[in-house]
């Protein structure tokens, strides 16, 4: 199957749905058959998915659709754990599977891993998904993405097996940023609400209030802090990975009815969750510890720079002065990287301080786009030794 055809068998099926696309070809053939503010183009590799997924578990009631790659789904496959236990039933990811990087030229040093030993659905089974399908022709391809919009009982994965024939139809019109704004202006059309929040105030209007805060004393348990200070900041969609600084924190996440809770086994994949869930208008935090921002660098420069999207890096700072283990000798690195990323951060000290840094990162992200880092540090995120 030439991937052009299917995706023109398609188009006219998915009616009102959401849609995230892979990179280059498939961004612009998709928006050529497709053209809808409902489309997000030219997400990055291993960010398709997660994307997809965040977006779909912030609007359970949209229809999402996602065009990903065999590249993509290759550089992130931890996500189709997620995307099992998560279970969205509104969500059809689509794995367009050409083996190989084929946009980068044909040559045989271009092929991808499901050219050889690796069977993308055979994976995506036995990370616990029960709608898997491998489709070869434009017919199967279509009765199954149209089945996979329909479903309700989870999510669907379904990898099209395709030529390396692309369509070229020229280039895209925009950059990610402007596509970012005309897709969440139609989100914001179809919800009734907004999500883009560049000004707190109007000119000359006197500051809001303040969230109300509970009271903090200086030996509460800083776990309990830190949860109170995501919910009264009206944090509601919360990504994790286990670190024991925030392990109370997190338990108390899972718990909250009123906080959606994701688990993720690769903190880029909760990075790219949580830049679909604050497309679809929810307000996200990343609770994982600095080496989690480490290895969720690219996510953040290729996903969150490229498109202007927020999010709040509530980030355990390990390597700060008092660490006692091993992998925290290079904690030291964390200030100088979020400084050379543009990413805006603030070390917290003193835990009355805690819930007043978040609220302010939360303001300066929605004037800003870009996201924002609340560090506390070793004495606060790690039990004191008993006097």
């Amino acid at each position: 199957m030439r991937r052009y055809d299917g995706l023109k068998a398609v188009a006219p099926r998915v009616g009102d749905a959401l849609v995230v696309t892979n990179l280059a070809n498939t961004a612009t053939e998709w928006r050529t058959l497709r053209p809808h503010d409902g489309n997000l183009y030219f997400v990055g590799m291993g960010m398709v998915t997660p994307y997809a997924l965040g977006l779909a578990l912030a609007l359970p009631h949209r229809r999402v659709l996602a065009f990903d790659g065999d590249g993509g789904i290759l550089f992130e496959m931890s996500v189709l754990g997620t995307l099992a236990q998560s279970a969205p039933g509104n969500l059809c990811v689509v794995v367009l599977d050409n083996e190989g990087y084929v946009s980068t030229g044909k040559w045989q040093s271009v092929a991808s891993l499901s050219a050889g030993p690796v069977d993308i659905a055979g994976v995506a089974r036995a990370s616990g998904l029960a709608n898997v399908f491998e489709v070869r022709t434009v017919e199967e391809f279509e009765a199954q993405v149209t089945a996979g919009l329909a479903r309700e009982d989870g999510p669907t994965v379904i990898v099209a097996k395709t030529s390396p024939e692309q369509a070229f139809v020229g280039t895209s019109p925009s950059d990610g940023k402007e596509n970012k704004y005309g897709f969440v202006r139609h989100i914001e059309a179809l919800e009734g609400k907004a999500i883009l929040k560049p000004s707190a105030r109007e000119h000359g209007e006197p500051p809001r209030p303040d969230p109300e805060f509970s009271p903090v004393a200086d030996d509460d348990p800083f776990g309990e802090v830190l949860f109170d200070g995501l919910r009264e900041n009206f944090v509601d969609f919360v990504i994790g990975l286990p670190c024991s600084g925030f392990a109370h924190t997190l338990q108390r996440c899972m718990d909250d009815q009123s906080m959606h809770y994701v688990a993720v086994a690769n903190e880029g994949t909760g990075i790219g969750i949580c830049a679909g869930a604050w497309l679809g208008g929810r307000t996200p935090a990343a609770v994982i510890e600095n080496f989690g921002v480490f290895a969720a660098t690219y996510q953040l420069l290729r996903g969150h720079y490229t498109f202007g999207i927020p999010t709040l890096l509530m980030t355990e700072y390990r390597g700060d002065a008092g660490e006692t283990e091993f992998f925290g000798d290079c904690g030291d690195m964390t200030e100088p990287l979020l400084r050379a990323t543009r990413i805006n951060y603030r070390v917290v000290r003193d835990i009355q301080q805690l819930k007043p840094a978040i609220r302010d990162g939360l303001r300066w992200m929605n004037f800003g786009l870009r996201p924002f880092a609340v560090l506390p540090g070793y004495d606060l995120s790690r039990p004191r030794p008993a006097q």
